[in-house]
């Protein structure tokens, strides 16, 4: 995989925008109570609390997902228990929700090389393309030989948006890409280093199937 300082640059401010909400929100958190030091314990005390563990907690989820997304992690995994866990928890508290069955796909298929990371990486991809909310539905068919996940995006759009389509396929220069397609651009080349083949398919006006073929 070719290195280019504008995709890690874009990749590295992905991460941290999508962090500077919930770690900003602990900050904020933490001075309410400084600044209540001196006051009896009350209300805003509690609220304070629940807004810090809150914070952290959606933190930690988002950490978790980047760290099997983007990381060495996600081709290390020898089951999909984490990646799901890890799916959950990124959609968790949002308009986008989770259908995906316990063992569902085998677990043996976690042993291919990337068939985790890349599945974490279409399932982020699915939300961000249920911009209204909806539903994530992931099965599986084939073997470690030949098979495909299928990952369906039920709700509207129900459609890439060009740039992301284009950045998927990797027919957009890097110099081209922005914090919006990023993401689609290096869910498509983690795949083609694994040997996986990606594709994005309209099934109507509220439903986008996303396979993922070896």
């Amino acid at each position: 995989m070719p290195l280019d300082i504008r995709v890690i640059e874009l990749v590295a401010s992905r991460i941290c925008h999508d962090l500077v909400s919930p770690v900003g929100a602990i900050r904020n958190g933490l001075e309410l109570i400084e600044e209540m030091e001196d006051e009896p314990a009350g209300g805003f005390m509690g609220e304070a609390v629940k807004l810090i563990e809150h914070s952290s907690g959606q933190a930690d989820r988002r950490l978790r997902v980047f760290r099997l997304a983007y990381g060495l992690a996600g081709r290390e995994q020898k089951g999909f228990g984490d990646t799901r866990s890890s799916a959950q928890g990124l959609l968790e508290g949002g308009r986008t929700s989770l259908d995906w069955p316990a063992g569902v796909p085998n677990d043996q298929l976690a042993f291919k090389r990337g068939a985790s990371k890349v599945l974490l990486n279409v399932i982020i991809l699915a939300d961000e393309a249920l911009t209204h909310g909806g539903t994530i539905t992931v099965a599986a068919e084939g073997d470690e030989q030949a098979g495909r996940f299928i990952i369906t995006a039920a709700g509207r759009p129900g459609a890439l948006k060009d740039e992301s389509a284009a950045a998927l396929a990797g027919t957009v220069a890097a110099a081209d890409l922005t914090p919006r397609s990023i993401h689609a651009y290096m869910t498509g080349r983690f795949a083609e280093d694994d040997g996986y083949r990606v594709a994005a398919t309209p099934a109507g006006p509220d439903r986008l199937v996303f396979t993922v073929e070896w």
